[in-house]
């Protein structure tokens, strides 16, 4: 008979606690195979161009440094599965901070030093790098993160706001903002004579790791071995690969050593994601009782020359309030900057920040409780589909904050309420994520004396999972 699980909120052991306490859990930099070397990666310093020259005569001349890697001498890759992916295979510069060196040392500080050694000749060109409301490249892409349509139209959406009794137009805009864990990005990897690639990545991903190394070098997928054993937080930039795991494979085999790269942290920004900024406007049209007849939400955000990422800002607006038209729109421009990627909450947190915001403006402008107006919009379909939702818990989950809050017996004005140097106030706001599915494996082994083994890939970042 199976047990019965704890009551949530039950205190557990975690497994790995004492090997993290202690100091003695590795993570992918702590893992230094015999003859092992150090790489640190060379930025470019320009918004955009070429790379004219790599002197290295320098670099190479002092003490431990092994190579100098770079267009001019780095492994060939096959086409990778990402762009950010296809580093020093040409003189090309997409980006400031775009990889286009990496030295290699049998030391950290010996690696560093090389790098500050190089000196290199650009061909700067022409950059654009500010995201404008009215930019002249922007498009309308189409789908955008998660492979929704980047537009969706129901009804009339313009008529029926311009006729609406009561109107927000309101703009926001939320700036690039970025994920750096505490653990920066690094990788450790070493081939075996018979061409076998072995990695510890700091990756929240080693199934999507191995066969990304396995398309970039050409290899099988059973030829590489991934390890992410221990992942000091992730927040998204580490859901799929990035730069420092192809380095140090490249490194590793051009000079025929175990090569381990750690990224420095002033590098980050500009190699592993960010979440683009987003120019937003949201358009609601309301009946005097708040009853929504027009939602409109239009975005306008970034991407890159290396490859399209769009946040799906506009996307939630699609599933939180019922009404009768609505447009969500999503525009994108070309910039010279680093490619946008995954972030927690993708596209979902600056979309919702907009529109809480303006349905909070609508409720002030109703002269109406905000949880009410949230409460009196809450659909019973989806609302573009018309099909029943699998499951909707935002009405149930307002009214139970709200009655533990105390919200109705609240002072509603602002700045009434004072504790020291602080203005304190309250609000209300509320969110939606989708659910994504996916392919999964495991296997399970019964041993006699009782115990089980179960193998699943699935990496903790952190958290306790």
């Amino acid at each position: 008979m199976s047990q019965a699980p704890p009551p949530l909120g039950t205190p557990v052991v975690r497994r790995e606690g004492r090997d993290k306490v202690t100091g003695t859990a590795r993570y992918a930099a702590e893992h230094t195979p015999e003859g092992c070397l150090y790489g640190w990666p060379v930025p470019a310093t320009i918004a955009c161009g070429r790379v004219g020259a790599i002197h290295t005569d320098a670099a190479l001349a002092l003490p431990g440094v092994r190579a100098v890697l770079s267009h001019d001498n780095a492994p060939t890759l096959k086409q990778p599965d990402d762009p950010i992916l296809a580093l020093l295979q040409d003189d090309r510069v997409p980006h400031r901070g775009w990889h286009i060196a990496l030295v290699v040392a049998d030391t950290l500080e010996h690696a560093r030093a090389g790098a500050e050694a190089l000196r290199i000749d650009y061909e700067p060109a022409a950059h654009d790098v500010v995201l404008t409301e009215d930019h002249p490249g922007l498009y309308t892409p189409e789908i955008v993160n998660g492979d929704y349509p980047a537009v969706r139209e129901r009804g009339d959406a313009d008529r029926a706001f311009v006729t609406a009794p009561v109107q927000v137009d309101a703009t926001y805009s939320v700036g690039a903002l970025h994920n750096h864990p505490m653990e920066p990005h690094a990788a450790t990897a070493r081939w075996t004579e018979d061409g076998r690639l072995t990695v510890h990545d700091s990756s929240q991903g080693s199934t999507k790791v191995r066969d990304s190394l396995a398309a970039a070098f050409g290899l099988r997928p059973q030829q590489v071995t991934v390890v992410s054993e221990h992942v000091g937080g992730g927040f998204g930039c580490k859901g799929t690969p990035r730069p420092q795991t192809v380095l140090a494979a490249m490194a590793a085999r051009h000079t025929g050593h175990p090569v381990k790269i750690a990224l420095p942290r002033r590098q980050l920004a500009a190699v592993v994601g960010h979440r683009a900024p987003t120019l937003q406007r949201v358009r609601l049209g309301a009946e005097l009782d708040g009853t929504l007849t027009s939602v409109i939400h239009e975005v306008v955000t970034h991407t890159s020359t290396l490859k399209e990422f769009v946040e799906q800002a506009a996307v939630p607006t699609r599933v939180m309030y019922g009404s009768g038209h609505s447009r969500t729109a999503h525009r994108v421009t070309v910039l010279d900057v680093p490619s946008p990627s995954w972030m927690r909450a993708p596209g979902e947190a600056p979309g919702l920040y907009a529109l809480e915001s303006a349905m909070d403006e609508l409720a002030a402008a109703l002269g109406m409780d905000p949880v009410e107006l949230r409460l009196r919009n809450d659909p019973v379909n989806e609302p573009d589909s018309g099909r029943a939702f699998s499951s909707r818990g935002l009405a149930a989950c307002l009214e139970e904050g709200a009655a533990r809050f105390g919200w109705y017996d609240r002072d509603p004005r602002p700045a009434v309420h004072e504790e020291g140097p602080l203005l304190l106030g309250t609000g209300v706001a509320s969110a939606t994520y989708p659910v994504y599915i996916g392919a999964s494996s495991a296997s399970a082994h019964a041993a006699p004396d009782g115990s089980y083994r179960v193998r699943v890939n699935a990496t903790d970042i952190g958290t306790g999972a």
